[in-house]
């Protein structure tokens, strides 16, 4: 049974939840950027326009995003984003010849729901599941055509439920991540407080802001800092550490890091799913900050509500964690909170279900 991934390399949420899924199916799937430039050349254009329009103005973003969860605008949204992308979607389709399509975001989703509306007398048929990977709902991830939905909480799939047609399957599985966290055994340093700093994979959320506030914190500290795939920022944060008096590590994009959540005592990041899904599993409590417009301001309400993380908001990052550091008694109730919510095994029971959907077996 050949299973074809459909990603976005918009950050590294989507794809990491791809790897995943990927992973777990073994040799008979393959993941595909659905935004790469050798898929199409509009897609990344896409994918480009995106990534500035987070960067130079947020704010119109924000509103874009609100504006499109509405029923009307939401159903102009996807029809745009199904006809743009539909052609790209058909040319992987004819390659890889998939019995099952997952899409870990609605780009790939909506085009796949297209070729399945417009084809639908056609012999040649295809499973489609969607991923979710946010805590939250939003309209342009709503298609008639999807067979199965996975989901990160039990109150989405409620949500979704009354959204969708008679005999669309919604499972609340939580959001995939790798294996890993979900056996990771701590190994805190015990003369001084670990914090790991992160910014997705295209290192963003303020890090240098980040790290020269933690300099004002007397604590014995221990700083850990991913920069991702940002070049330029791993550049200007070595130059950088040279004025911290704190022992400062700074990291690239890494593959492992579930063993450096092992051992951090308190992770500062902004609100991506993926790294919130990974912290969780790992009960490493979360201070929350610099959201993405849009999903990752609710991702973080979740965190928050749950008792997992603390968000930041006006206040001084530095504030926030010399009063959480002070308080031992509450940063275990965060730890104990966030394996409270975690779903280490997401993307082993989407499989699962997929398969028995399908009639087949991991």
């Amino acid at each position: 049974m050949n299973v074809l991934i459909l990603s976005a390399s918009i950050g590294s949420g989507h794809t990491k939840a791809a790897q995943a899924l990927q992973k777990i199916f073994g040799e008979n799937a393959a993941v595909i950027d659905f935004m790469a430039r050798d898929v199409s050349t509009l897609n990344w254009l896409t994918k480009k326009f995106y990534l500035a329009a987070l960067r130079f103005i947020p704010d119109l973003y924000d509103r874009i995003y609100k504006f499109a969860d509405g029923r009307r605008v939401g159903v102009t949204a996807r029809f745009l984003s199904s006809a743009l992308m539909y052609l790209p979607f058909a040319r992987l389709l004819k390659k890889f010849c998939p019995d099952i399509v997952i899409c870990t975001h609605p780009f790939p989703e909506a085009a796949a729901s297209l070729w399945k509306f417009l084809h639908a007398k056609s012999p040649e048929k295809f499973f489609l599941a969607a991923v979710l990977t946010d805590y939250s709902l939003h309209e342009i991830w709503i298609f008639e055509e999807v067979d199965a939905y996975f989901v990160a909480t039990r109150e989405m799939s409620d949500e979704l439920a009354e959204h969708c047609r008679a005999g669309q399957k919604i499972f609340a599985t939580g959001i995939p991540i790798g294996e890993e966290f979900g056996s990771i055994t701590r190994t805190s340093d015990t003369s001084r407080t670990t914090i790991l700093i992160m910014g997705g994979g295209l290192g963003l959320g303020s890090i240098e802001e980040t790290l020269s506030e933690l300099e004002k914190i007397s604590l014995p500290l221990k700083i850990v800092i991913v920069a991702g795939q940002n070049e330029k920022l791993l550049s200007r944060l070595k130059k950088l550490c040279e004025k911290i008096s704190h022992p400062v590590e700074v990291l690239g994009f890494v593959t492992d890091v579930h063993k450096l959540m092992a051992t951090a005592d308190l992770l500062i990041t902004k609100p991506g799913a993926l790294t919130m899904s990974e912290a969780f599993a790992a009960g490493l409590p979360l201070i929350l900050h610099a959201p993405i417009p849009g999903p990752e301001a609710l991702n973080a309400t979740y965190a928050v509500s749950h008792g997992a993380a603390i968000s930041v908001g006006e206040k001084k990052i530095s504030a926030v964690v010399a009063e959480l550091l002070n308080n031992p008694a509450r940063l275990d109730e965060m730890k104990c909170c966030a394996k409270k919510i975690s779903r280490p095994s997401a993307a082993k029971d989407i499989v699962v279900d997929v398969m028995l959907l399908n009639g087949g077996k991991v």
